[in-house]
């Protein structure tokens, strides 16, 4: 079982390939979370989370694409997770979201993190082709 906040290792090792390689390219972050039921969408914890997440994102280069709010679930296939938001974050370059651990608001973006995300995954996409509605 993976508990909260876990990298899942070959995923790391995989990004750092890629980041030093001649070939690196944009990479899109697609994160689904739900939060403490009090602090979403207007709660103290999650304005603060919010604001110093922004932080360590512009301090790459990396652009917060889109947030949703999740209204409902739609179809359920296996057991349901429900969600309260997901946002699209995209970084330029796999070397510049892995620069991120250098970043002074790492810590206080972590320790708001635990204390505000109930359930969350993460997942890693190809930011080549960010999807866009023309």
């Amino acid at each position: 079982r993976i508990i909260m906040d876990t990298i899942i290792q070959k995923d790391r090792e995989d990004m750092e390939i890629i980041a030093k390689s001649n070939n690196d390219y944009p990479v899109l972050m697609i994160n689904q979370n739900r939060y403490l039921k009090s602090e979403f969408p207007d709660g103290e914890l999650y304005s603060k989370w919010r604001t110093i997440n922004k932080k360590m994102i512009s301090e790459v280069n990396g652009k917060v694409i889109w947030t949703l709010k999740v209204e409902a679930p739609h179809l359920i296939n296996g057991n349901l997770e429900p969600l309260d938001e997901i946002l699209a974050y995209w970084y330029p370059s796999h070397k510049a979201f892995l620069s991120m651990i250098n970043s002074p608001h790492r810590k206080e973006n972590f320790e708001l993190r635990k204390k505000l995300i109930v359930f969350a995954v993460i997942h890693r996409c190809d930011g080549r082709n960010v999807p866009q509605i023309k």
